[in-house]
Protein backbone atom coordinates (compact mmCIF):
# COMPACT_ATOMS: atom_id res chain seq x y z
CA UNK A 1 0.00 0.00 0.00
CA UNK A 2 1.51 3.01 -1.42
CA UNK A 3 0.94 6.28 0.01
CA UNK A 4 1.93 9.77 -1.98
CA UNK A 5 1.57 13.01 -0.07
CA UNK A 6 1.69 16.34 -1.87
CA UNK A 7 2.39 19.49 -0.64
CA UNK A 8 1.62 22.29 -3.24
CA UNK A 9 3.48 25.47 -2.12
CA UNK A 10 4.42 28.88 -3.57
CA UNK A 11 7.22 30.94 -1.58
CA UNK A 12 6.85 28.72 1.70
CA UNK A 13 10.61 28.54 2.73
CA UNK A 14 10.00 29.64 6.10
CA UNK A 15 7.74 26.90 7.02
CA UNK A 16 8.13 24.14 4.62
CA UNK A 17 10.49 22.23 6.89
CA UNK A 18 8.91 22.18 9.55
CA UNK A 19 5.61 20.76 7.47
CA UNK A 20 8.02 18.22 5.98
CA UNK A 21 9.67 17.47 9.59
CA UNK A 22 6.12 16.41 10.66
CA UNK A 23 5.16 14.49 8.38
CA UNK A 24 4.85 10.48 9.60
CA UNK A 25 7.80 8.78 8.67
CA UNK A 26 5.70 5.47 8.82
CA UNK A 27 2.03 5.20 9.41
CA UNK A 28 -0.29 1.76 10.00
CA UNK A 29 -1.10 -0.12 6.78
CA UNK A 30 1.07 1.79 4.93
CA UNK A 31 4.44 0.26 3.36
CA UNK A 32 5.52 3.16 1.39
CA UNK A 33 5.53 6.49 2.01
CA UNK A 34 6.65 9.17 -1.10
CA UNK A 35 6.62 13.10 -0.45
CA UNK A 36 6.44 15.41 -3.31
CA UNK A 37 6.46 19.47 -2.95
CA UNK A 38 4.98 21.00 -5.62
CA UNK A 39 6.32 24.44 -6.22
CA UNK A 40 3.95 26.75 -8.07
CA UNK A 41 6.49 29.36 -9.37
CA UNK A 42 8.31 30.20 -6.04
CA UNK A 43 11.24 32.58 -6.41
CA UNK A 44 12.91 31.85 -2.79
CA UNK A 45 14.21 28.98 -1.01
CA UNK A 46 11.28 26.46 -1.01
CA UNK A 47 12.52 23.94 -3.42
CA UNK A 48 16.30 23.61 -2.43
CA UNK A 49 14.99 23.58 0.89
CA UNK A 50 12.69 20.40 0.19
CA UNK A 51 15.33 18.72 -1.82
CA UNK A 52 17.85 19.10 0.92
CA UNK A 53 15.55 17.28 3.20
CA UNK A 54 14.95 14.64 0.50
CA UNK A 55 11.53 15.48 -0.61
CA UNK A 56 10.65 14.93 -4.76
CA UNK A 57 9.95 18.46 -5.86
CA UNK A 58 7.93 19.36 -9.10
CA UNK A 59 8.62 22.66 -10.59
CA UNK A 60 6.01 25.34 -11.92
CA UNK A 61 8.37 27.44 -13.85
CA UNK A 62 5.70 30.38 -13.49
CA UNK A 63 3.02 30.45 -10.72
CA UNK A 64 -0.50 29.19 -11.90
CA UNK A 65 -2.29 28.86 -9.23
CA UNK A 66 -3.50 26.57 -6.61
CA UNK A 67 -6.03 24.19 -8.46
CA UNK A 68 -2.86 23.89 -11.24
CA UNK A 69 -0.78 22.72 -8.97
CA UNK A 70 -3.35 20.37 -7.20
CA UNK A 71 -4.39 18.97 -11.31
CA UNK A 72 -0.29 18.19 -11.20
CA UNK A 73 -0.05 16.39 -8.40
CA UNK A 74 -3.21 14.28 -9.22
CA UNK A 75 -1.17 13.02 -12.47
CA UNK A 76 1.58 12.93 -10.70
CA UNK A 77 0.32 10.40 -7.98
CA UNK A 78 -1.18 8.29 -10.41
CA UNK A 79 2.48 7.78 -12.68
CA UNK A 80 3.94 7.27 -9.29
CA UNK A 81 1.25 3.95 -8.51
CA UNK A 82 -0.13 5.70 -5.34
CA UNK A 83 -2.78 3.79 -3.82
CA UNK A 84 -3.62 6.43 -1.33
CA UNK A 85 -2.97 10.99 -2.12
CA UNK A 86 -2.78 13.22 0.84
CA UNK A 87 -2.84 16.84 0.05
CA UNK A 88 -1.53 18.90 2.64
CA UNK A 89 -1.10 22.87 2.36
CA UNK A 90 2.82 24.05 2.88
CA UNK A 91 2.00 27.14 4.86
CA UNK A 92 2.10 24.43 8.10
CA UNK A 93 -1.63 25.47 8.92
CA UNK A 94 -2.01 21.67 9.22
CA UNK A 95 -1.02 19.51 11.71
CA UNK A 96 0.70 16.82 9.64
CA UNK A 97 0.46 14.01 12.61
CA UNK A 98 -3.11 13.73 11.86
CA UNK A 99 -2.33 12.23 8.49
CA UNK A 100 -2.61 8.31 10.11
CA UNK A 101 -6.14 9.66 11.48
CA UNK A 102 -7.09 11.10 8.14
CA UNK A 103 -6.59 7.94 5.73
CA UNK A 104 -7.98 5.64 8.76
CA UNK A 105 -11.45 5.92 7.06
CA UNK A 106 -9.74 4.94 3.63
CA UNK A 107 -7.59 2.46 4.54
CA UNK A 108 -11.00 0.46 6.35
CA UNK A 109 -12.89 1.43 2.99
CA UNK A 110 -15.55 3.45 4.48
CA UNK A 111 -14.97 6.34 2.25
CA UNK A 112 -13.50 7.61 -0.83
CA UNK A 113 -12.55 11.29 0.20
CA UNK A 114 -11.23 12.14 3.63
CA UNK A 115 -11.85 15.59 4.39
CA UNK A 116 -10.28 17.44 7.27
CA UNK A 117 -12.34 19.62 9.35
CA UNK A 118 -10.54 22.45 11.24
CA UNK A 119 -11.81 23.22 14.83
CA UNK A 120 -12.98 26.73 13.10
CA UNK A 121 -14.37 28.29 16.51
CA UNK A 122 -10.93 27.53 18.11
CA UNK A 123 -8.71 29.05 15.18
CA UNK A 124 -7.31 32.38 16.85
CA UNK A 125 -6.14 33.70 14.34
CA UNK A 126 -9.36 33.45 12.53
CA UNK A 127 -11.54 37.19 12.82
CA UNK A 128 -15.49 36.15 14.14
CA UNK A 129 -16.20 37.47 10.33
CA UNK A 130 -14.00 35.19 8.97
CA UNK A 131 -15.15 32.05 11.06
CA UNK A 132 -18.90 32.88 10.11
CA UNK A 133 -18.11 33.33 6.68
CA UNK A 134 -15.94 29.55 6.98
CA UNK A 135 -19.09 28.28 8.17
CA UNK A 136 -21.80 29.67 6.19
CA UNK A 137 -19.90 28.68 3.15
CA UNK A 138 -19.72 25.10 4.05
CA UNK A 139 -23.39 25.23 4.31
CA UNK A 140 -23.67 26.51 1.15
CA UNK A 141 -21.39 23.92 -0.46
CA UNK A 142 -23.67 21.48 1.76
CA UNK A 143 -26.47 22.36 -0.19
CA UNK A 144 -25.47 22.79 -3.82
CA UNK A 145 -23.49 19.33 -2.98
CA UNK A 146 -25.89 17.60 -1.15
CA UNK A 147 -23.23 16.48 0.83
CA UNK A 148 -22.35 16.51 4.69
CA UNK A 149 -19.49 19.54 4.98
CA UNK A 150 -17.91 20.75 7.91
CA UNK A 151 -14.88 22.39 6.43
CA UNK A 152 -15.55 22.86 2.26
CA UNK A 153 -12.14 25.11 2.44
CA UNK A 154 -10.41 22.35 3.52
CA UNK A 155 -6.92 21.87 1.95
CA UNK A 156 -6.11 18.47 4.23
CA UNK A 157 -7.65 15.94 2.77
CA UNK A 158 -7.11 12.14 1.33
CA UNK A 159 -8.03 10.54 -1.62
CA UNK A 160 -8.15 6.84 -2.61
CA UNK A 161 -7.49 5.59 -5.92
CA UNK A 162 -11.05 5.43 -7.65
CA UNK A 163 -11.35 9.37 -6.66
CA UNK A 164 -7.77 10.13 -7.89
CA UNK A 165 -8.76 8.28 -11.04
CA UNK A 166 -12.23 10.26 -10.84
CA UNK A 167 -11.41 13.88 -10.11
CA UNK A 168 -10.86 16.45 -12.93
CA UNK A 169 -10.35 20.14 -11.51
CA UNK A 170 -12.02 23.14 -14.51
CA UNK A 171 -11.29 26.26 -12.24
CA UNK A 172 -8.32 28.36 -11.86
CA UNK A 173 -9.14 29.19 -8.36
CA UNK A 174 -9.15 26.72 -6.00
CA UNK A 175 -10.05 22.81 -5.99
CA UNK A 176 -11.54 22.46 -2.35
CA UNK A 177 -15.46 23.35 -3.58
CA UNK A 178 -15.25 22.08 -7.05
CA UNK A 179 -13.71 17.97 -6.10
CA UNK A 180 -16.75 17.84 -3.50
CA UNK A 181 -19.24 19.20 -5.84
CA UNK A 182 -17.79 15.95 -8.40
CA UNK A 183 -17.74 13.55 -5.39
CA UNK A 184 -21.34 13.98 -4.93
CA UNK A 185 -22.21 13.60 -8.90
CA UNK A 186 -19.63 10.63 -9.24
CA UNK A 187 -21.16 9.03 -5.94
CA UNK A 188 -17.58 9.10 -4.24
CA UNK A 189 -17.78 8.58 -0.28
CA UNK A 190 -16.71 11.79 1.71
CA UNK A 191 -16.09 11.56 5.56
CA UNK A 192 -15.55 14.40 7.68
CA UNK A 193 -12.69 13.84 10.41
CA UNK A 194 -11.59 15.95 12.78
CA UNK A 195 -8.01 17.29 13.12
CA UNK A 196 -5.73 19.71 14.66
CA UNK A 197 -3.92 22.57 13.44
CA UNK A 198 -0.89 24.33 14.22
CA UNK A 199 -0.91 27.88 15.62
CA UNK A 200 0.76 30.30 12.69
CA UNK A 201 0.92 33.74 12.52
CA UNK A 202 -2.01 35.76 11.08
CA UNK A 203 -0.63 36.17 7.71
CA UNK A 204 -1.85 37.32 4.53
CA UNK A 205 -3.56 34.68 2.10
CA UNK A 206 -1.67 33.84 -1.06
CA UNK A 207 -5.04 33.10 -2.54
CA UNK A 208 -6.94 36.77 -2.34
CA UNK A 209 -7.45 39.90 -1.27
CA UNK A 210 -9.38 39.78 1.48
CA UNK A 211 -12.58 38.12 2.86
CA UNK A 212 -14.83 39.41 0.66
CA UNK A 213 -12.67 38.93 -2.59
CA UNK A 214 -12.72 35.11 -1.69
CA UNK A 215 -16.68 35.15 -0.81
CA UNK A 216 -16.94 36.75 -4.29
CA UNK A 217 -14.61 34.16 -5.77
CA UNK A 218 -16.15 31.18 -4.09
CA UNK A 219 -19.80 31.87 -5.38
CA UNK A 220 -19.21 32.57 -8.98
CA UNK A 221 -17.35 28.89 -8.73
CA UNK A 222 -20.13 27.63 -6.73
CA UNK A 223 -23.05 29.02 -9.49
CA UNK A 224 -20.69 27.90 -12.45
CA UNK A 225 -20.51 24.40 -10.97
CA UNK A 226 -24.03 24.19 -10.51
CA UNK A 227 -24.23 25.07 -14.26
CA UNK A 228 -21.74 22.58 -15.30
CA UNK A 229 -22.53 19.53 -12.98
CA UNK A 230 -26.64 20.22 -12.47
CA UNK A 231 -27.66 22.11 -16.07
CA UNK A 232 -31.18 20.75 -15.91
CA UNK A 233 -32.00 21.68 -12.51
CA UNK A 234 -30.23 25.30 -12.41
CA UNK A 235 -32.16 26.07 -15.88
CA UNK A 236 -35.07 24.51 -15.21
CA UNK A 237 -35.50 26.33 -11.76
CA UNK A 238 -34.73 29.67 -13.51
CA UNK A 239 -37.35 28.68 -15.71
CA UNK A 240 -40.13 27.94 -12.74
CA UNK A 241 -39.63 31.40 -11.13
CA UNK A 242 -39.97 33.20 -14.95
CA UNK A 243 -42.81 31.21 -15.70
CA UNK A 244 -44.30 31.97 -12.12
CA UNK A 245 -43.47 35.97 -12.84
CA UNK A 246 -44.91 35.51 -16.64
CA UNK A 247 -48.19 34.20 -15.26
CA UNK A 248 -48.90 36.49 -12.55
CA UNK A 249 -47.86 39.57 -15.22
CA UNK A 250 -50.65 37.67 -17.70
CA UNK A 251 -52.72 37.28 -14.82
CA UNK A 252 -52.99 40.83 -13.92
CA UNK A 253 -53.54 41.68 -17.60
CA UNK A 254 -56.67 39.18 -17.90
CA UNK A 255 -57.81 40.62 -14.55
CA UNK A 256 -58.16 44.44 -15.81
CA UNK A 257 -59.12 43.10 -19.36
CA UNK A 258 -62.31 42.20 -18.45
CA UNK A 259 -62.64 44.53 -15.78
CA UNK A 260 -62.53 47.24 -17.54
CA UNK A 261 -64.78 46.73 -20.66
CA UNK A 262 -61.69 45.53 -22.58
CA UNK A 263 -59.44 48.08 -21.37
CA UNK A 264 -56.13 46.58 -19.39
CA UNK A 265 -52.50 47.36 -18.74
CA UNK A 266 -50.45 46.64 -21.88
CA UNK A 267 -47.30 47.07 -19.98
CA UNK A 268 -47.97 44.04 -18.09
CA UNK A 269 -48.74 42.22 -21.21
CA UNK A 270 -45.51 43.05 -23.24
CA UNK A 271 -43.80 41.84 -19.80
CA UNK A 272 -45.35 38.85 -19.68
CA UNK A 273 -44.63 38.10 -22.98
CA UNK A 274 -40.90 38.63 -22.60
CA UNK A 275 -40.75 36.67 -19.25
CA UNK A 276 -42.67 34.01 -20.80
CA UNK A 277 -40.14 33.80 -23.54
CA UNK A 278 -37.31 34.09 -21.23
CA UNK A 279 -38.61 31.11 -19.29
CA UNK A 280 -38.84 28.74 -22.82
CA UNK A 281 -35.34 29.80 -23.76
CA UNK A 282 -33.98 28.39 -19.84
CA UNK A 283 -36.63 25.30 -20.23
CA UNK A 284 -34.78 24.59 -23.44
CA UNK A 285 -31.20 25.20 -22.05
CA UNK A 286 -32.65 22.70 -19.32
CA UNK A 287 -33.05 20.11 -22.20
CA UNK A 288 -29.54 20.77 -23.85
CA UNK A 289 -27.48 20.80 -20.35
CA UNK A 290 -28.93 17.43 -19.77
CA UNK A 291 -27.98 16.28 -23.13
CA UNK A 292 -24.61 18.15 -22.77
CA UNK A 293 -24.63 16.38 -19.29
CA UNK A 294 -25.16 12.80 -20.75
CA UNK A 295 -22.02 13.59 -23.09
CA UNK A 296 -19.70 14.67 -20.65
CA UNK A 297 -20.30 11.64 -17.82
CA UNK A 298 -19.55 8.91 -20.62
CA UNK A 299 -16.36 11.10 -21.89
CA UNK A 300 -15.42 10.91 -17.98
CA UNK A 301 -15.74 7.44 -18.37
CA UNK A 302 -13.62 7.03 -21.15
CA UNK A 303 -10.76 9.12 -19.47
CA UNK A 304 -11.35 6.92 -16.13
CA UNK A 305 -10.67 3.82 -18.16
CA UNK A 306 -7.63 5.74 -19.62
CA UNK A 307 -6.14 6.65 -16.18
CA UNK A 308 -6.85 3.01 -14.91
CA UNK A 309 -5.28 1.60 -18.13
CA UNK A 310 -1.94 4.15 -17.41
CA UNK A 311 -1.51 3.67 -13.66
CA UNK A 312 -1.81 -0.29 -14.56
CA UNK A 313 0.87 -0.16 -17.21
Amino acid sequence: MKLVIQIPCHNEQECILEVLNSIPKKIKGIDEIEIFVIDDGSFDDTSKIAKDFGAKVINIPQKSGLSNAFRIGLNNALENKADILVNLDGDNQYFAGDIEKLISPILNGEADISLGARPIDKIKTFSPIKKFFQKFGSFMVKIVSGLDIKDAASGFRAFNLKAILSLNVFNNFTYTIETLIQAKYKNLIVKNIDINVNEQKNRKSKLFKNNFDYIFKQAKNLIRFFIIYRPARFFSLIAIILFFIGFVLGARFLYYYFSFDGTGHIQSLILCAIILTLSFICAMLAIVGDLFSINRKMLEDIQFEIRQNKYKN
